[in-house]
């Protein structure tokens, strides 16, 4: 049983497609592969033993798993198994996963093979790489600018600050005298996306945890923490390439799928299908 268990889980565990009823004439098959044994005329071949012995298995002992295997298969056969839905439905998810690990995963690994996709998506989202210091941050807004004084003057001093004592701190010093606003801003490295004064005073900070004077800006006085940082990135197109790949080959796999079969004819018989009730 031990020896069967070993077996199944290097052929997946019996979700493979049914074998063949007769082999090739020849004791190599179409993929060069050897034919090593023949169960009731049905060909055994190396790639089982081979997976086997990674197993640190005698060559023996493995040749006599993938025979087992085959028995096994076809008895299973010979009671109907293989038109079991199951069998049908993992046979064509095996089937699907090793033409796409074959075709897709293996075959595009470079920019060069998604061809005008690549640049153009490349370019898209560049932004996301390449960039220079981004800085995350928190603010206390007052109306007032004598207030907002007595807010920088008491934070001053501090080091190492989180958004939550910057607040703290300055309810604490406006003791329901005015009212405050509070906001985390986080790091966003595309251009444009924050007040140009407001960005002016984050990055005269010298360091994080620190906050800056009274700054006004258009909706009021803000004293600014410095809370966080992204440091700037300028990759070489061969370290941009390969920090892209992972997302680009998500985003273009249903580009490679529509291209395998131009022309295809989709009829959806039916949207609205009812989801099975909880139990």
């Amino acid at each position: 049983m031990q020896r069967l268990l070993v077996l199944l889980i290097a052929c997946g565990g019996g979700t493979s497609p049914a074998p063949v009823t007769s082999g090739p004439p020849a004791p190599w098959n179409a993929r060069g592969d050897i034919e090593v044994a023949r169960v009731n005329g049905r060909p055994v071949y190396g790639w089982c033993v081979a997976a086997q012995a990674a197993h640190r298995l005698s060559r023996e002992q493995a040749l006599a798993q993938c025979i087992d295997f085959e028995l096994l298969a076809q008895a299973a056969e010979a009671r109907g198994l293989a038109l079991d839905h199951d069998v049908a439905v993992e046979t064509r998810t095996a089937l699907v996963n090793q033409f796409v690990a074959r075709e897709f995963e293996d075959k595009f690994t470079k920019p060069i093979e998604f061809g005008d996709y690549w640049p153009r998506i490349v370019e898209k989202n560049r932004w996301r790489f390449e960039h220079p210091e981004v800085r995350g941050s928190a603010y206390v807004r007052v109306q007032d600018p004598m207030l907002a004084k007595q807010i920088a003057a008491a934070l001053a001093s501090e080091r190492g600050l989180l958004p939550t004592h910057l607040q703290q701190i300055a309810e604490k010093v406006v003791a329901g005298r005015a009212k405050i606003d509070f906001a985390v801003v986080a790091p966003d490295v595309r251009k444009g996306r924050l007040d140009e004064t407001y960005v002016s005073a984050l990055f005269a900070i010298p360091e994080v945890g620190r906050v800056s004077p009274p700054t006004h800006t258009k909706w009021g006085w803000d004293i600014i923490l410095f809370a966080s940082v992204i440091p700037a990135e300028s990759p070489t197109p061969e370290q941009l390439a390969q920090k892209m790949l992972p997302d680009i080959k998500r985003s273009y796999f249903p580009h490679w799928v529509t291209k395998i079969a131009p022309g295809t004819k989709v009829q959806v018989m039916e949207q609205n299908v009812p989801l099975l009730e909880n139990l």
